[in-house]
């Protein structure tokens, strides 16, 4: 009989999920991509059917076809419009006229929904990443690391020096594409089911500030 060989990431993940069955507690790791740590590249296997958007306002975003501003809105967690009168933005990648990979970025201090209704404050020279999607039919073609690697790039140019984002550590695909990509895991966000902040390692160290959310008060983000 062979013996089943399990990854180290494949192990710790099968553990917290155990953990978070039997205990309610749920953990979220975060990455950090410093911009001296990479080398952004802006296309995708050479084609020149790519297009790469970056909504900073609501007129921009306006001037999308209405399909493909549809698709948008269906995976940014919020209405986009709202995320971008708040300052955030929006990059898309678009291929032969369809949207094939999305993001948001946040700056600042800002509300997130997952692992439980949070607050988070970024240093000044940091942005997060979240909402991160590919449509089921463009996945396997590398779109989404792209796409990271263009919206990191055009930040770090303008003077960012780290980039953010959590995510939940069951969520293997998502931490093996975000390792690929040059991130790297520089903290915890330990919580419970139940609406508890039980701890956050390592996050303090880098300036970025976690604090619970009252239960009034309305999320507005999630990560990966």
């Amino acid at each position: 009989m062979r013996r089943l060989r399990l990854s180290p990431m494949t192990f710790e993940a099968s553990t917290l999920w155990l953990l978070k069955r039997l205990t309610g507690i749920q953990v979220h790791w975060l990455y950090e991509l410093r911009a001296d740590a990479t080398g952004n590249g802006n296309s995708h296997g050479g084609s020149t059917d790519v297009g790469y958007h970056q909504f900073r306002d609501v007129v921009a975003f306006d001037g999308l076809p209405e399909d493909q501003a549809q698709v948008i809105a269906g995976h940014t967690g919020r209405s986009p419009r709202r995320l971008l009168r708040e300052g955030g933005r929006i990059h898309a990648m678009e291929m032969g006229g369809r949207i094939v990979s999305q993001l948001n970025v946040q700056f600042g201090a800002f509300d997130v929904s997952t692992p439980i209704p949070l607050r988070f404050s970024l240093p000044d020279d940091a942005f997060f990443v979240s909402f991160l999607y590919t449509p089921d039919a463009e996945r396997g073609h590398g779109y989404a690391q792209a796409l990271l690697r263009h919206a990191c790039g055009a930040l770090f140019r303008e003077g960012y020096g780290r980039a953010y984002c959590h995510i939940r550590s069951t969520n293997i695909a998502s931490r093996r594409a975000f390792r690929r990509a040059g991130w790297r895991p520089v903290g915890i966000i330990v919580a419970t089911m139940s609406g508890r902040l039980v701890a956050t390692p390592g996050t303090r160290r880098r300036g970025f500030g976690v604090t619970r959310l009252k239960p009034a008060a309305e999320p507005s983000g999630s990560g990966p």
